[in-house]
């Protein structure tokens, strides 16, 4: 029986010696590359430009709102600070310079806001968001996995400081002249997904199941009463709720809370221009770790949100890529003039070894051969 041999055959292929095409690359070939890169990387800079400077966007902050009837004239912030729990309501007022098509969104954004921290987003129970709420809480939610209410000693659902810390300011929207609401409402900002994998319900009626379990503490409404409106908006599927749940990763973030109700008249094609009153049941602290709240309406374009960023950096790579493009320009125009001299005059080296005494124009001897020729 012969021996196999594990010599590859000798083929191209298996011995590396395939056909190769290595471009050569110098400045002459690279630089038109570049500058066309540079200008093609500009002009779609210059476009999103164009869009995100056209794509309507308005931020109101009110962080420091005065208390609406408050004598003093004390502001929300400073009697939330003095009267933890407590209930502020103030109206501001504002202008909308330019007309908001459909679809217009409506954003709370938080400043100085850490919910990336590592302590914060652990701070959760998984399980229990999907509905298992009869096993203990996970311990990653101490301390707010139990509470002493009614002299018994509940568990917490949904537990963790991410959820006790959850956003419950709430908003009413006015247009002025003439006097009318705008409708605000909610859906559309949570996957299918994320309500049949990751929060879901426990079955049966909800009450009944969370008879047991306690809220929250920092919470002034039960689990099954989030959305008195929707029956289907409560528990863990709330969608305020999923959607604070959704840690962001920068202190500053913003998240989307409504939308205009565009079957409504007379807000069917968007948001008109002009005066609006904002009327706001303040009761998120934000001041003392020294962060702000604001409200942003937004009528996104095709690229989403207004997002200047992405321009600027289509501008950033397409000037670098002008900026390099033109250095290599620069040296093949070099390189050039070098060979044409050497082919133009071969002997020039010869000529400035003879010193700088002799005059450009005399006549040289050079040796070539047998032979003796006058050069330059």
């Amino acid at each position: 029986m012969p021996t196999k041999s594990r010599r590859p055959t000798e083929s191209a292929f298996y011995q590396q010696n395939l056909a190769v095409w290595t471009p050569n690359i110098t400045a002459k070939t690279l630089w038109p590359v570049l500058v066309t890169g540079g200008i093609v990387f500009l002009a779609i800079g210059a476009g999103l430009q164009h869009v995100a400077s056209n794509t309507p966007e308005f931020t109101l902050e009110y962080t420091h709102c005065l208390a609406y009837g408050d004598a003093s004239g004390r502001s929300c912030a400073e009697i939330i600070n003095r009267n933890p729990g407590a209930v502020c309501k103030c109206v501001v007022n504002f202008t909308l310079d330019q007309y908001f098509p459909r679809d217009v969104y409506f954003y709370y954004a938080l400043e100085n806001f850490h919910q990336n921290h590592r302590q914060f987003v652990i701070s959760r129970d998984d399980g229990q968001l999907r509905g298992d709420v009869l096993k203990a809480p996970s311990p990653r939610c101490h301390p707010l996995d139990y509470v002493r209410r009614d002299n018994r000693t509940l568990p917490v659902a949904p537990c963790g400081l991410i959820a006790n810390a959850i956003f419950n300011d709430t908003f009413d929207l006015y247009q002025r002249a003439p006097d009318r609401r705008v409708p605000l409402v909610g859906g559309g900002s949570v996957w299918d997904h994320e309500r049949e994998l990751k929060f879901r319900n426990p079955p049966g009626d909800l009450r009944e199941a969370l008879q047991n379990i306690s809220r929250p503490p920092a919470w002034s409404r039960e689990l099954w009463e989030l959305d008195p409106a929707n029956p289907d908006n409560n528990g863990f599927q709330n969608e305020d709720l999923i959607n604070w749940m959704r840690s962001a990763a920068l202190p500053n973030f913003r998240k989307r809370h409504r939308r205009v109700d565009h079957s409504v008249a007379p807000f069917e094609a968007g948001l008109p221009d002009g005066h609006y009153t904002l009327h706001i049941r303040y009761t998120y602290p934000v001041a003392s770790f020294g962060g702000r709240k604001a409200i942003a309406l937004i009528s996104p374009s095709w690229m989403g949100a207004r997002n200047p960023f992405t321009g600027y950096l289509f501008f950033g790579v397409g000037t670098l890529q002008l900026i390099l493009g033109c250095i290599l320009f620069a040296q093949s125009c070099r390189m050039a003039s070098d060979r044409d001299r050497q082919t133009a005059c071969p002997f020039l080296d010869q000529f400035a070894q003879l010193g700088p005494d002799v005059e450009i124009g005399t006549p040289i001897a050079v040796a070539s051969g047998d032979h003796m020729r006058l050069i330059c």
